[in-house]
């Protein structure tokens, strides 16, 4: 007997925040519309999936994220290391193919040690 899975698209949606949040140097995810802090609010503000049917029958996404980095790390690192994180996560989790994950740095944050 054969059955068959579905995935919410919330759950990519979660996945995504996680892996996100999870990388060094984002410090939030800021909203696609204002540029503000959405991590705290409405955390998948930032976060876009589209999800395309492939002609391998396998489910391709593309990712589109503004986030908040760190002042003072290289950006180029971060989000490097952000879209390795991303892919992985869902790749992994989904089965999906992650064809790209375009990131927008949308602020910078300055942390103060206390």
């Amino acid at each position: 007997m054969r059955g068959s899975v579905t995935i919410a698209p919330r759950v990519v949606d979660t996945l995504v925040y996680a892996a996100t949040l999870g990388t060094y140097g984002v410090v939030g995810i800021a909203s696609r519309y204002t540029g503000d802090d959405a991590t705290h609010t409405n955390p998948y503000r930032g976060i876009a999936v589209e999800f395309v049917q492939g002609q391998d029958l396998r489910t391709h996404v593309q990712i589109f994220l503004h986030v908040i980095v760190e002042y003072g790390i290289r950006i180029r690192s971060v989000t490097s290391q952000l879209q390795h994180q991303v892919s992985y996560s869902i790749e992994r989790s989904t089965g999906y193919v992650v064809d790209s994950v375009f990131v927008h740095v949308a602020a910078l944050r300055v942390t103060v040690a206390e």
